[in-house]
């Protein structure tokens, strides 16, 4: 009989034990927004995030600091379900991934293109706050009443289309400087008015400031200045894109890949590349391309890029 009530009560205690971890993971189900006090310390995470993959990206943010923590990332959304889904809802378009929480209930992570952990600092079911991998606690609140709105876009939205139409203009693009069409690539930008932005990587840019002391770090230059210089006539052009991807809500578009530009049969310059798009009458255009860029005797060609 004694045996019987040791293994009732273990029972129990297993299932309360089980039921607050249910608990404490449905405090997270709904849909939550970022604290006003955390904006900041939002977009320094972001930024931090991107500093190693995507520079031009990370340049691209900084200049628009102010206009991004005002008005972008106060308006971002966040839907967990109890099915471990997850929405992001942004001003520019939405993705969807997994979320979960580990067993000790100390950490929780989130999935889209790759898989990031936070420590979970306080969850109830109207605020959380997490600290990020670089040691900054971000807090959220929950936003019942947006739910149902949220919900729709999350699953009426299909961008299949859009990104159809955008890789395009990418093909477009590339065929434009394989075949020196200045007219086709101006074409391309919002306006007929391009906006090619090159982000010299520190070692490159104190080479480039020794052949000309004049360069500049970050300065209006791109391959588009190549197409019709007379030097390059019997020398073909080619930039090669990897790793590319498209963000986008169906008006607005982000376009971040890696790229090596071809001279004749040498490759002279790689590094990242971002592009903002519009879609104005129907059609989708380039508002402004910025770019790194590595020459190849200062950093070697990555192995994927190697062909």
């Amino acid at each position: 009989m004694k045996t019987k009530i040791t293994i009732l009560v273990t029972f129990l205690i297993v299932n309360f034990l089980n039921a607050q971890k249910n608990n404490f993971s449905k405090n997270i189900v709904g849909l939550w927004k970022i604290s006003e006090k955390s904006t900041e310390v939002y977009f320094f995470d972001l930024v931090e995030n991107y500093k190693k993959s995507d520079a031009a990206l990370v340049a691209q943010l900084e200049s628009q600091k102010q206009s991004l923590i005002t008005s972008f990332i106060p308006e971002i959304r966040y839907q967990f379900d109890e099915d471990f889904s997850l929405g992001i809802i942004t001003p520019q378009g939405s993705q969807k991934g997994t979320w979960q929480i580990s067993s000790d209930q100390k950490e929780l992570s989130l999935a889209f293109v790759r898989t990031t952990k936070y420590k979970i600092e306080i969850l109830t079911s109207s605020v959380f706050s997490i600290t990020t991998e670089f040691g900054k606690t971000i807090s959220f609140e929950k936003v019942k009443e947006e739910k149902s709105n949220i919900d729709k876009e999350l699953n009426d939205i299909d961008l299949t289309a859009s990104k159809k139409e955008i890789q395009i203009l990418i093909d477009d693009f590339k065929n434009a400087i394989k075949s020196k069409d200045s007219i086709a690539l101006t074409n391309l930008f919002y306006n007929k008015k391009v906006v090619w932005i090159s982000v010299a990587h520190d070692k490159s840019f104190e080479y480039g400031k020794r052949l000309d002391p004049n360069a500049k770090e970050i300065e209006q230059s791109g391959a588009y200045e190549l197409l019709n210089d007379p030097q390059l006539k019997d020398i073909g052009l080619e930039e090669k894109f990897y790793n590319v991807n498209i963000f986008t809500d169906g008006k607005l578009a982000t376009v971040v890949f890696d790229y090596k530009f071809i001279m004749g049969s040498t490759t002279t310059n790689w590094g990242a590349e971002s592009w903002q798009l519009v879609k104005t009458d129907n059609t989708w255009k380039i508002y402004s391309l910025i770019y790194t860029y590595n020459f190849m005797n200062i950093k070697p060609l990555p192995d994927n890029m190697k062909e």
